[in-house]
């Protein structure tokens, strides 16, 4: 986790999740340094990526996580994995929790479940 796309600077401010709450996540969930570039915390970093199993990744147009999410689905993609990416671009990071209030958030948990049920059947 680099946090050096340009959505970080486009979105690391005024859109829910900020920069410095991204910075507080990862000074709590990683312990050390080095386990920034794990593969488990940051796939993106990692020259192969050609075992990974099938992904559906959904991204948020106002995220500062945004670019990750599609370089990710671009690289799966590039290394011959079935990848799915969405964008909804007039969201922010965590929408799809916000299904009482944005309808969007509805139609990507309904995408998400129907990206399941697919996984799931074959």
């Amino acid at each position: 986790m680099r946090c050096t796309a340009p959505s970080h600077q486009s979105n690391g401010q005024g859109y829910l999740l900020t920069s410095d709450t991204i910075g507080y996540f990862m000074r709590h969930y990683l312990s050390e340094p080095a386990h920034t570039v794990d593969l488990r915390a940051s796939p993106l970093l990692h020259d192969d990526l050609s075992r990974l199993p099938p992904a559906f990744v959904l991204t948020a147009g106002y995220d500062p996580l945004r670019d990750e999410g599609l370089q990710y689905s671009q690289r799966l993609s590039e290394a011959g994995n079935r990848v799915t990416h969405v964008c909804f671009e007039r969201q922010i990071h965590g929408f799809i929790t916000m299904g009482r209030v944005i309808d969007e958030a509805n139609a990507a948990v309904a995408l998400c479940a129907g990206e399941l049920r697919r996984a799931f059947a074959s």
